[in-house]
């Protein structure tokens, strides 16, 4: 058991840095990272803050919008806040609809770290994780 939860803790800490394979929206083709320096750190910066401001007040009337949100206001799970990442929510929305019924923890293969996929629940809480 104690290989178990060391080896779910690992896989939780890759995914604050990266999508498990099979996982990821910007393989869609509809997500994006946009003025992706630093992290959340560049969104402290004047120019940061102007430009997420801008995104925030703008971004939804060319049909885009922040998925990765505050978790601790939104009540979402999965990964943390990321400024940078915004969906094409026209199509995404299609997208994660198909996601759901063509993938499942069967597809989910082929890679180390592939058995904590179920376990870690890496689709409910990463793919569908979302505001």
């Amino acid at each position: 058991k104690d290989t178990s939860e060391k080896k779910n803790k690992i896989a939780l800490e890759v995914l604050q840095k990266c999508a498990m394979p099979s996982t990821s929206r910007h393989h869609w083709g509809t997500d994006i990272d946009i003025f992706f320096q630093s992290g959340n750190k560049y969104f402290d910066t004047l120019e940061g803050k102007k430009q997420y401001q801008w995104m925030k007040k703008n971004a939804h009337k060319f049909g885009f919008h922040q998925v990765y949100t505050n978790k601790k206001t939104t009540k979402r799970n999965g990964y943390e806040e990321e400024k940078w990442h915004w969906s094409y929510i026209p199509i995404a929305n299609k997208y994660t609809k198909k996601y759901a019924q063509l993938i499942g923890y069967k597809d989910i293969t082929g890679f180390k770290g592939c058995d904590l996929a179920k376990e870690i629940k890496v689709i409910e809480n990463y793919v569908y994780g979302i505001d």
